[in-house]
């Protein structure tokens, strides 16, 4: 960015050197005699033409010499992860990517190589060069769980003594980022740099053929009111559920008000604000079972989306796999759900469908709650460094630069062309997109599996089983003891 103004002031000085006499006295430092005494006073005071100031201002001029700056970088089965490794292929989305590389190779002068690999590919590459005190990568992305994982058994750098990262530029995801640490230390980050951080977000996809057809409210509507609401969304899935063929018995010929497998129905207690594990003053995780609040947010789900296994399509007798293919999102594509609950990165198995689909940050508790909160799936691509990188100022340059050459060029392309042309097809669905990313959290139960609690309450809220806090207690003291040695395992390697 900082080459484009660069280049538009040399443009503007060519033109004064250029140009004709009068747009020479327009560029020159003082004016000509006046021809005579009646003619007005000339202004003599020079103008100078100043660059507006720009975020990316605070981005260094640097010259690496050519460096090979590398990236080892995990690829998923349902989430966009490339890199740039993908080349120019006349997607808009991937040529901006690779355009990206290119402006900041150029930038920097460095050469940027990317390795694809599968999660556990990197799990193990990333620990066996570690391991042998090998500078193999200066950067790479894996999933969250995996990359504190990597923390804990000291393979990587804290991010926050990298004195070239700033995670308060707005390419980096800050409240997200601080959502996933313990203590002051971070060791992954979310930013713009890389897109799978982006498709973990999990919002409320909607049938609007359905709406229509049952005169429903119109969820974006309620959205920018401020009274988007689980009840709301309860009463509206409840509408919508019908035993189309008068058998008596649900099954995959009939419509249903929600799809959600278990997994991902921690997005609905997270938009309610309601935590598994808290944090403390000093950032450090809490368990003393669960709060009064996440209690009653549970009764409320249960009580009214979840009650019978009839609600969730996920459940539907009769249905039949085709090349590994899922009720939900069968369904789904047959247009027999009203509301889809899978992350941004699912949203693409929706593009063929024959009717429109919006899409809505996941509800709040209540009207009284201030904002929309959204569940950031735990398997999110994060940033690591690993701690055998022997430049770690460079290495911070050039991440900052990749986020921030990603911030408008490739999160606009994200935005504009993927998501609401793509899939989404409604001009309302960006301002939907923007609540849902401007405040994105991860639930800490799910990154760690303390004592595998999270599983209990996900499997018994989607059964619908009412004595959650009966079942938790079972697990409690497994709980503590999970969690007390994650934080010890942070100590050791500080």
């Amino acid at each position: 960015m900082k080459k484009i103004r660069r280049t538009a002031a040399w443009l503007l000085t060519l033109l004064c050197a250029s140009a004709v006499p009068a747009l020479m006295t327009a560029c020159a430092d003082s004016a000509q005699t006046p021809q005579n005494d009646t003619a007005p006073a000339t202004d003599t005071t020079a103008v100078t033409e100043t660059a507006a100031p720009s975020i990316y201002d605070v981005l260094p001029e640097k010259d690496y010499g050519g460096y090979e700056f590398r990236v080892l970088n995990n690829i998923s089965d349902f989430a966009y992860t490339n890199f740039g490794s993908n080349g120019q292929t006349g997607e808009t989305l991937d040529d901006a990517i690779y355009e990206r590389n290119a402006a900041v190779e150029e930038a920097l002068n460095i050469t940027i190589t990317i390795k694809d690999m599968e999660y556990y590919d990197v799990i193990s590459t990333v620990k066996n060069f570690v391991m042998a005190g090998e500078d193999a990568y200066d950067i790479y992305f894996n999933e969250l769980h995996f990359v504190l994982n990597d923390a804990m058994s000291g393979y990587l750098l804290d991010l926050s003594q990298v004195s070239t990262l700033n995670f308060d530029n707005p390419w980096w995801n800050k409240s997200a980022i601080e959502s996933a640490t313990i203590g002051d230390p971070i060791y992954a980050a979310f930013g713009d740099l890389h897109l799978m951080y982006y498709e973990c977000f999990i919002p409320v996809v909607f049938n609007k053929q359905i709406l229509t057809e049952l005169d429903l409210d119109d969820p974006y509507t309620l959205v920018r009111n401020g009274t988007w609401t689980l009840d709301v969304m309860a009463e509206m899935a409840k509408a919508a559920k019908n035993d189309v063929d008068g058998d008596g018995k649900w099954t995959v010929a009939d419509r249903y008000g929600i799809g959600v497998y278990a997994h991902n129905i921690t997005s609905l207690t997270t938009a309610a604000e309601t935590d598994i594990i808290t944090k403390d003053a000093d950032n450090m995780p809490v368990w003393n079972g669960l709060t009064e609040k996440f209690v009653d947010v549970y009764g409320k789900l249960v009580s009214t989306m979840f009650a019978d296994k009839s609600d969730n399509v996920v459940f539907a007798d009769g249905f039949i796999s085709e090349n590994g293919s899922q009720i939900l999102h069968v369904m789904m594509q047959s247009g027999q759900v009203l509301f889809y609950i899978e992350p941004v990165g699912s949203i693409k198995r929706l593009r063929d469908v024959d009717y429109e689909i919006g899409v809505v940050p996941t509800p709040k508790y209540d009207e009284s709650q201030d904002g929309y909160r959204s569940y950031i799936f735990h398997g999110a691509s994060a940033m690591g460094i690993p701690k055998t990188n022997p430049d770690t100022e460079r290495t911070g340059v050039v991440a900052e630069y990749l986020a921030a050459y990603s911030h408008e060029t490739v999160m606009q392309t994200y935005f504009d062309e993927t998501l609401d042309f793509k899939y989404i097809q409604d001009d309302e669905g960006q301002a939907m997109l923007d609540i849902m990313f401007s405040n994105g959290t991860v639930e800490l139960a799910a990154v760690y599996s303390w004592g595998d609690v999270i599983t209990k309450i996900r499997e018994a809220m989607s059964l619908g089983k009412t004595d959650i806090v009966s079942r938790v207690e079972k697990v409690s003291a497994k709980v503590s003891s999970a969690m007390e040695k994650t934080v010890t395992s942070f100590v050791d390697v500080e």
